[in-house]
């Protein structure tokens, strides 16, 4: 199956610290790709990096085979990448339908004096967007919340909506960080389930952050583990909770029992 993404000797220091060195991915289409380490491990900087808040110091990204290295953030999403983030970033004082929208805005149609004066073409275009964003929110288990404050939900559903948001962006590539985070095991076990769904349904590839070991063991194909900002090891899931190396370095005896 073709590579969607290919990273190659990636590296960015700050103040003269290297917080990602030389690190390299090879992600093929539709794979659903873990990425684990301890905490300022550089996982969110090699995010940062992919989807063009941070511009590396040396190293290439190519994303279906066109290289996106520093490249605004405007223009990444635009090509088909979308992520969320390790602390939410919802605009939590609008309904969620309406932050379902603001991902969907990528692809409205219509110009700003359109939109002023509610010409046909307009009103037309918005509400294929709208259709398109409800028709998300049922598949996060959210319909029934659209008219609700985003900040008024659990966090668990907040979460869900995140992905929703990213999802009305109509990514090829989705870059998750952390979304199990403060969820139970009930919430965490569904979000599985959702992942692997939107995976299917939208032919979606997936690069996950996540410290939950069930989640990452359970979910993804393949698994990669970066140790202060370079790469230890990278296999499926049970190569990775059996390499020593990791083991010492991060996951500790336990994950063998995830």
């Amino acid at each position: 199956m073709a590579n969607v993404l290919i990273v190659k000797n990636l590296s960015i220091q700050f103040r003269g610290l290297a917080a990602v060195s030389g690190y390299a991915l090879s992600l093929e289409k539709g794979a659903i790709f873990g990425l684990i380490g301890t905490n300022g491990a550089g996982k969110t900087t090699v995010f940062n990096m992919l989807t063009g808040a941070l511009v590396p110091d040396s190293g290439t990204i190519a994303f279906e085979g066109k290289d996106i290295t520093g490249h605004r953030p405007d223009r990444i999403a635009k090509r088909g990448i979308a992520r969320t983030f390790q602390n939410l970033r919802l605009f939590s004082g609008i309904s969620v339908l309406d932050n379902v929208l603001v991902g969907a805005q990528l692809y409205k149609h219509y110009g700003y004096f359109q939109g002023i004066l509610g010409l046909p073409a307009a009103r037309k275009d918005e509400a294929a967007l709208r259709e398109k964003a409800l028709e998300l929110l049922e598949i996060m288990g959210l319909a029934d919340f659209a008219s609700r404050e985003a900040g008024s939900l659990p966090y668990g559903s907040q979460r869900r909506l995140e992905i929703a948001r990213a999802l009305a962006t109509r990514p090829k590539l989705l870059l998750l960080d952390e979304p199990a985070a403060g969820m139970n095991p009930k919430e965490s076990l569904e979000l599985m389930e959702t992942i692997s769904r939107i995976r299917e349904r939208f032919g979606v590839t997936v690069l996950l952050i996540e410290h939950d070991m069930k989640v990452v063991m359970n979910l993804c194909e393949r698994v990669q583990v970066l140790c202060y900002g370079k790469i230890i090891a990278e296999g499926t899931p049970t190569e990775i909770k059996n390499d020593p190396q990791v083991v010492e370095a991060y996951l500790g005896r336990s994950v063998r029992h995830a």
